[in-house]
């Protein structure tokens, strides 16, 4: 079986992004910060769209805590 080197980096990638993200989003909540502001840091922080940042809140904001 032969392993892609690119697509293993890029998949790390995008595991490393996800986890500074789901930080930054948790990391606000607790701190009582607007989704509005959440938004605006991922996108600044992790040089992002607006539209994947908003994937992200989806995928970790806080109907997702009680899992």
């Amino acid at each position: 079986m032969l392993i892609c080197a690119p697509c293993l980096k890029e998949t790390r990638r995008e595991g490393i992004a996800e986890g500074e993200a789901k930080g930054i989003i948790e990391t606000g909540y607790e701190f009582g910060i607007s989704e509005e502001e959440i938004l605006a840091r991922l996108q600044k922080k992790l040089n992002i769209s607006l539209a994947e940042a908003q994937e992200y809140v989806k995928k970790f904001g806080r109907k997702n805590e009680e899992k």
